[in-house]
């Protein structure tokens, strides 16, 4: 094995595991903030509001996050059901959040999205970290 491949196969390998920590700092975030935000059946008390609030900044950080890594994830040229799978945290949780602050519906979403983008994470480690994209030659 050449000193070239060793070299390429060392950046290939250090770009994936920055992606792996950004999408499952995004996951820790969203979830951080769920669990701190809780959910009310009846309209919490203004301190309870106010930590709801700050919960929620932690949802919306962590659906940054997870949309940067949907981006970065299309860049890197991942299948398409990996982008998706891996940007769904970010949309479903930052939507329910967005909906109604105060209720399960996040929670829901966070059941829902997150093996989806563990499942993305699982195959991109699967493939190597390799582009899996098939690029036709040019002409």
């Amino acid at each position: 094995m050449s000193q070239y491949a060793v070299l390429e196969a060392r950046r290939r390998w250090t770009r994936t595991i920055a992606w792996i920590l950004l999408v499952v700092a995004s996951m820790v975030l969203i979830g951080y903030g769920i669990v701190r935000a809780d959910f009310f059946i009846w309209l919490p008390t203004p301190a309870e509001q106010e930590e709801s609030v700050i919960g929620s900044r932690y949802i919306y950080a962590g659906c940054l996050l997870s949309v940067a890594a949907a981006i970065w994830s299309h860049a890197r040229g991942n299948p398409v059901w990996v982008t998706v799978c891996v940007g769904l945290p970010g949309v479903l949780v930052g939507w329910a959040a967005l909906v109604n602050p105060y209720n399960l519906m996040r929670f829901l979403a966070a059941v829902v999205a997150f093996p989806l983008a563990l499942s993305g994470v699982a195959e991109v480690i699967w493939a190597r970290g390799r582009r899996q994209r098939f690029t036709a030659p040019g002409p």
